[in-house]
């Protein structure tokens, strides 16, 4: 009969930040949602009215935060994490 608080735990704990997530800048978690929905780092840039080095030195960041080395991995860490 515990099967629907176990259920309901396990979904509040997956939602919950976690400490990779809470160590991004608001700035690197902005860039980082922009990212996931597949724009460019000229995108990125251009809606954030920023530098695309600037962007570019974000993102290499947030990479090194998430241990991922690819934006598709990013965009996964992002939608497993329900970032978006």
């Amino acid at each position: 009969g515990a099967r629907p608080d176990v259920t309901r735990v396990e979904r509040l704990v997956r939602s919950q930040p976690t400490a990779l997530t809470l160590s991004l800048t608001p700035r690197e978690l902005q860039v980082l949602r922009l990212l996931a929905t597949g724009r460019t780092n000229r995108r990125i840039a251009e809606d954030l009215v920023l530098a695309e080095k600037t962007v570019d030195r974000h993102v290499t960041n947030t990479f090194a935060k998430l241990g991922v080395t690819s934006r598709a991995a990013a965009t996964a860490y992002a939608y497993e994490h329900r970032l978006l």
